[in-house]
């Protein structure tokens, strides 16, 4: 499979790529790493990455856009997406052939190919092994720039290093970037800075959370609070681990109003797994790691109430509780 999509790069002369709203370090990281890996090895093509700029992480780089016209005969790869409906800019439909790259659980299979590695630790370390497989038969090279952004990926889908997805190929990924140069520092001074604003938000989450008898903490923050911390849909994004590692605690979520009045829920685990719930309520992810959509706040309380069942079953499976 990795043969054939980079034949597919090979053969178009326009390549649009895309990625899930609302980006994180490694959809943009893999986004951004494969057109530059594009890029610094065919000169000629015409290559676009596009979808929301998401300003915290701006440093990471910015969109290009596209035409509706640039899809006329173009080829459009799909990064870190499960399932169609979190793809940003649907016009990936006018390309004239799509290929998803992912590495989550499957959802759903909308591309005409569809190549997803679950025992990767993230979707850039998947274009890492991308070109691996293929630098010598296509003599490709990989720049600083891309090396940058695929490091990133991996660095932050994999918790640097510390998440139980971090496997030996992960690390033999990492080495690879390494030799290209990076600047870790800068990486990581970038994607690990708090601003105050960030820290004051920490500061309520911690006196606001609340913790089940089976292991479960969770904060709701409304909207106006979110506005009163001067926080983003992206960089909220910085209070979901504020609750992790603490004694007793199988599982933490993170409940934001949206501006239409929807609630998002993002969902971390270090116990029982937590997708197959998720994707009861609109979301999906990792075994460990999901997201969720919720109509209202009242539907908070049936996701908690799945989420305690979940910690009572994984007690009594593995803990003999």
């Amino acid at each position: 499979m990795l043969k054939e999509i980079w034949s597919h790069i090979v053969a178009f002369d326009k390549i649009i790529i895309h990625r899930h709203i609302s980006p994180d370090p490694d959809a943009l990281g893999s986004q951004l790493g494969l057109a530059a890996l594009i890029r610094h090895t065919y000169k000629d093509k015409m290559v676009k990455t596009v979808g929301f700029n998401e300003p915290s992480l701006s440093w990471m780089g910015e969109m290009d856009g596209a035409l509706d016209e640039d899809y006329e005969g173009a080829l459009v790869l799909i990064m870190d997406t499960a399932n169609s409906a979190r793809i940003d800019d649907s016009r990936y439909k006018l390309a004239a052939k799509s290929i998803k790259i992912d590495h989550h659980p499957v959802v759903e299979e909308y591309a005409d190919i569809n190549y997803t590695n679950t025992s990767a630790s993230s979707t850039s370390e998947i274009v890492v092994n991308l070109y691996e497989f293929n630098k010598e038969a296509y003599q490709l090279q990989l720049s600083e720039e891309a090396a940058t952004c695929l490091y990133t990926g991996i660095i932050a889908d994999s918790g640097r290093f510390l998440y139980d997805n971090t496997t030996i190929d992960t690390l033999k990924a990492t080495q690879l970037l390494y030799a290209c140069e990076i600047d870790r520092n800068k990486i990581h001074e970038c994607l690990y800075r708090r601003s105050l604003n960030i820290v004051q938000a920490q500061g309520y989450v911690l006196s606001q959370f609340e913790v089940s008898e089976a292991g479960v903490a969770y904060f709701k923050m409304p909207l106006d609070v979110q506005k009163s911390y001067q926080l983003t849909t992206g960089t909220r994004s910085a209070l979901v681990n504020t609750l992790a590692n603490i004694e007793g605690v199988l599982v933490w979520v993170c409940l934001f109003e949206n501006e239409d009045g929807r609630i998002r829920a993002n969902i971390r685990s270090n116990g029982p797994a937590i997708h197959e719930i998720a994707a009861k309520f609109d979301g999906g992810g990792h075994p460990k790691a999901s997201g969720a959509m919720l109509s209202k706040w009242e539907k908070s309380q049936e996701l908690l109430d799945e989420l305690n069942e979940a910690c009572q079953m994984y007690r009594r499976e593995t803990m003999n509780v």
